[in-house]
């Protein structure tokens, strides 16, 4: 399996991490992708910050059961 080298910005960027969480199909789910993701890049304030806002909007889409628009 060979990974995908994701630019900086690219990881700056919420929609990238919203397209990650997307796959989530429950809140257990995102959860362990949201953790793991933070444990990686807890270091980079940006990234965390666009993480942070990718998974208050995925848990709205859970929620509502729709996604959102960005």
């Amino acid at each position: 399996m060979t990974e995908q080298k994701v630019s900086e910005q690219d990881l700056k960027d919420k929609m990238y991490w919203l397209r990650k969480f997307r796959m989530a199909k429950n809140d257990k789910t995102l959860e362990r992708m949201v953790s793991r993701a933070i444990d990686e890049y807890h270091n980079m304030s940006t990234v965390a910050a666009a993480i942070y806002l990718a998974e208050c909007q995925r848990e709205r889409e859970l929620t509502l059961g729709r996604y959102l628009d960005s």
